[in-house]
């Protein structure tokens, strides 16, 4: 990743555009020593936008659906069954902590 002021840019465009066509990274342009653009080969802003856009649950979905066997553990039984408290009274007292006092204990 390279970061190229502005002004040295604007003059050496052609050299910045030369660059890029041979290059997968982007080029940073820079002002005042912050980021202000970002320069990519044509290849590159095809390949970024050619994906049909996905929100967030589709996108989800998706990765869920090619990582399924990755993520799934072989054996699906509860592996806490043995020591989680199921009874109606069971588990332990809780109370949310005060902000002033900070966590509380029963």
């Amino acid at each position: 990743m390279q970061t190229i002021p502005f002004s040295e840019v604007r003059a050496r465009l052609a050299d910045t555009l030369r660059v890029l066509a041979h290059s997968e990274e982007p080029v940073f342009i820079s002002r005042r020593g912050e980021p202000a653009a970002v320069l990519l080969s044509v290849a590159h802003y095809r390949r970024l936008t050619s994906a049909p856009a996905q929100d967030s649950w589709s996108a989800l979905q998706t990765w869920r659906t090619r990582h399924a066997m990755d993520a799934a553990p072989a054996d699906e039984s509860d592996p806490f069954a043995d020591v989680r408290d199921r009874s109606p009274d069971g588990g332990r007292d809780f109370t949310w902590p005060d902000e002033d006092t900070g966590p509380s204990r029963p």
